[in-house]
């Protein structure tokens, strides 16, 4: 009971000598605590109403921290790695002015858990792990149309991911859009764009060039290097990491991050402290580290597990683009990648309404 109404009985009460009340004296004791009842539910309806109105407002006019929280612990965990890198000394093994020649340099292989078998494990089994870095790695003209269409993809794409880096997958055919993968081809067919038959000329020829440099490179048998994963990545160092995969900077090793690769390749589209600041790709080597500076049609690659640990430093502006190319010895995962151009029924159906 409210005590608003138990306090109004009770004088009521308290005013009737006798005991028993007159009908006058009822009709009070039968109104009058009504009428209390019903004005403390207002007040407490409208004191509620006020609370929560001032809550909204609150709401409404103070600003989202949870963001720049989140922004402001990841920027402090940039600023501890980066503290602790700066206390290893870095060697740029490779700046980004023109090489003379292609550098190559050989580690000691780490013990793998899988090494493969067959010529495509030969180096690993043989004890002859490495790393390599050649300039114009393919045709000039075919890495600018890449560079270009992948620029166009994330254009097309408002803007792709929410984070600095947005990854283009042809074969899985995914693309960054805010803090998820959307479907690429259905994305492209909503857009009602296509790609060219120069694009994916272009695209399979320089994958096709990325594999037989590899060969060159680790003498492998071209046959026996299987494609793994390729992707394209996009980093923009004007936006904020949202997400945890958002930041990619982080010391990895690839058969770990990965699983199956046996060797990676990455060939750069842009070159450091012209279209972006930062970016390196370091080796974590001891005692001192060995840093790649971006160039365009640069091509740097190495085995894939932990003898080539690494990581990249953060893009801190402009744009760094790159194509990661993978290779395995693992037949299932090989067969596992969808080829490209592939037509999903999203497109087939698109295309039959379309004629």
């Amino acid at each position: 009971m409210p005590q608003g109404a138990a306090r109004q009985r009770s004088k009521h009460s308290a005013s009737d000598g006798s005991g028993k009340a007159t009908s006058s004296a009822k009709a009070t004791r039968q109104v009058e605590p009504s009428a209390s009842k019903l004005r403390h539910a207002c007040f407490s309806l409208g004191f509620l109403i006020t609370l929560l109105g001032c809550v909204a407002w609150m709401a409404f006019r103070s600003p989202d921290r949870s963001s720049d929280s989140t922004g402001m612990a990841q920027e402090s965990l940039v600023e501890e790695a980066t503290s602790k890198r700066a206390k290893v000394d870095t060697h740029v093994w490779a700046s980004s002015a023109p090489l003379e020649a292609r550098l190559e340099a050989n580690r000691t292989c780490a013990i793998a858990s899988d090494p493969g078998t067959g010529d495509c494990a030969l180096p690993r089994l043989s004890g002859r792990c490495a790393r390599f870095v050649k300039d114009n790695a393919v045709p000039e003209e075919k890495a600018l149309i890449l560079r270009q269409m992948v620029q166009w993809l994330i254009d097309e794409a408002w803007g792709a991911g929410s984070g600095p880096p947005s990854v283009v997958d042809l074969h899985a055919g995914s693309i960054s859009y805010k803090e998820n993968f959307v479907d690429l081809y259905a994305f492209m067919d909503f857009k009602k764009i296509e790609f060219t038959e120069e694009q994916v000329q272009t695209y399979n020829e320089v994958r096709r060039i990325v594999r037989e440099l590899v060969s060159d490179f680790f003498g492998v048998p071209e046959e026996a290097l299987q494609h793994d994963l390729t992707f394209f990545s996009h980093i923009n160092g004007s936006k904020v990491a949202k997400t945890l995969h958002d930041e990619y900077w982080h010391t990895h090793i690839d058969t770990e991050q990965y699983g199956t690769f046996a060797y990676t390749s990455l060939l750069y589209l842009g070159t450091a402290n012209e279209d972006f600041q930062g970016g390196a790709f370091v080796f974590e080597d001891k005692p001192s580290h060995n840093a790649v500076e971006p160039r365009f049609n640069r091509l740097v690659s190495f085995t894939s597990d932990a003898e080539n640990t690494h990581y990249a430093d953060k893009v801190t502006s402009g744009v760094r683009i790159a194509l990661t190319a993978a290779f395995t010895c693992n037949i299932d995962k090989a067969n596992s990648i969808a080829p490209f151009p592939r037509r999903t029924e999203v497109t087939e159906n698109a295309e039959v309404e379309r004629s």
